[in-house]
């Protein structure tokens, strides 16, 4: 083999080997990117859809950072286009629900529109997926006793759309989904409307004493008679309380829900009332 020849191998041979490191850098590379992507969520609400085009106009909720990190950092409020082209599925979510949508980036990139959706699912599965929704069920007997419909409270809670994660009518009962903190919110919000309530009616003077019990199944009121000239006093007592108690049950799972009202009178001692709601209706005197 002359030294020409030799020469040309050599050269070949150093090409192959350079064009090889090349290819296995870029890999590299390429796969360092890929390991260093995360999923970024954005919760939303879905203000329009456009299927042909596979986008929607969305405005960005607050994000639930008690059920996971890795929210995106647009500001609550902000309104901008989602992409589905390049989502797993085909489906689009409904105009009006409270979606979370998945996008991919790096762990530093800032959010941006429009969102390359990755994957979305409702926010009420999202963190049933994580083992964070908790339900709860007003049912129908409850919302009775308490005056209320579920249609009319569904339409409470989508004006404070923060307080639950979803609020929908099932049949005549109340289905109310909350994160862990939602619900710890709500239960608060309640037990300091009842404790206000009971503090009222202990500084009256109509009221000689008032005791609820700890499972909020019942309370024992003594009363003088004119408290029942009170229709503001009344209505916290025979209304206000139980309702607030009911809800606390339901709060805590209990479907088969019972409140026994049992009144004395402060003057004499004797009981002058006792009833077992629902099933009983309460008489005075």
């Amino acid at each position: 083999m002359n030294r020409r020849l030799a020469a040309s191998i050599l050269l070949a041979v150093l090409s192959l080997v350079g064009l090889l490191v090349y290819i296995v850098a870029c890999t590299a590379q390429q796969q360092s990117a890929v390991s260093d992507a995360v999923v970024h969520n954005e919760r939303v609400r879905v203000l329009s859809v456009d299927d042909e085009e596979l986008t929607a106009e969305v405005r960005i909720l607050e994000p639930l950072d008690d059920v996971i990190g890795g929210w995106g950092t647009f500001a609550e409020g902000e309104e901008g286009q989602a992409s589905f082209s390049g989502s797993l599925g085909d489906e689009l979510p409904e105009v009006g629900t409270d979606v979370v949508l998945g996008w991919i980036g790096s762990p530093d990139e800032k959010s941006s529109f429009p969102i390359g959706v990755y994957n979305w699912e409702t926010t009420v599965d999202f963190c049933a997926s994580l083992d964070e929704a908790h339900e709860v069920r007003l049912t129908a007997s409850m919302l009775t006793f308490m005056n209320q419909t579920a249609d009319d409270l569904v339409a409470d809670f989508a004006d404070t759309p923060d307080l639950a994660l979803e609020a929908r009518a099932d049949g005549d009962d109340l289905v109310l989904v909350f994160t862990r903190e939602q619900l710890e919110d709500y239960r608060a919000d309640i037990e300091d409307s009842l404790d206000d309530y009971v503090t009222s009616l202990r500084e009256s003077d109509e009221v000689a004493s008032l005791k609820i019990a700890e499972d909020h199944t019942g309370m024992t009121i003594a009363i003088a008679p004119a408290l029942l000239d009170k229709p503001v006093l009344t209505g916290q007592a025979f209304m206000g309380i139980p309702g607030m108690c009911i809800t606390l049950q339901a709060l805590d799972g209990i479907t088969d829900w019972h409140f026994d009202v049992t009144v004395i009178d402060a003057g004499t001692g004797e009981e002058i009332g006792h009833a077992t709601l629902p099933d009983e209706s309460l008489t005075i005197g």
